[in-house]
């Protein structure tokens, strides 16, 4: 389901309900563990069981 986002442009939320922390940016490579993301100023990987949510911008 994650091949999904490839190559666009995201919010991730991630952390837990009660406290998270939002990162933009475009997913360039997924694996079963991990999403890596292009942010404004660097390359950020996230582990997939931190994310609490993504929202894909169309």
């Amino acid at each position: 389901m994650l091949q999904e986002v490839l190559n666009k442009q995201v919010v991730i939320s991630i952390g837990t309900t009660d406290f998270s922390n939002v990162i933009k940016g475009e997913v360039l490579d997924t694996s079963d563990s991990w999403l890596k993301i292009q942010t404004k100023k660097n390359i950020e990987y996230i582990k997939i069981n931190a994310i609490i949510k993504i929202l894909v911008s169309e």
